[in-house]
């Protein structure tokens, strides 16, 4: 599984995300390249109030299934696709982690 995130200028809001995959369940896992799934990710933060990266959870707890809350850091997930969710979770959080640093000098120019 891959993907792409793009930022809003703030470099904590998330403009849009693509996802795909190579061997994902058609109907479970495989629905990542699903605009309906991928548009959740919108307005999501990746930042809590401090700016710590906290990232995105794709959440089988997600108290907002209907995406309006975009503070809580959580998409709705896929239904039985708990791991593929996971992954994409861990996939968000561990790459951006990387571009941290990147983020704060860029909100500095």
């Amino acid at each position: 599984m891959w993907g792409y995130i793009a930022l809003e200028n703030d470099f904590k809001t998330i403009k849009g995300v693509v996802f795909d995959h190579k061997s994902e369940t058609a109907g479970l896992g495989a629905e990542i390249t699903q605009d309906w799934f991928q548009d959740s990710f919108k307005g999501e933060k990746i930042l809590d109030q401090k700016n710590n990266l906290v990232g995105i959870d794709v959440s089988k707890t997600n108290n907002d299934p209907k995406g309006l809350d975009k503070e809580d850091n959580q998409v709705d997930y896929i239904s039985g696709a708990t791991i593929t969710g996971d992954g994409v979770s861990d996939m968000i959080s561990e790459r951006l982690e990387k571009y941290t640093s990147y983020f704060d000098k860029m909100k500095k120019i």
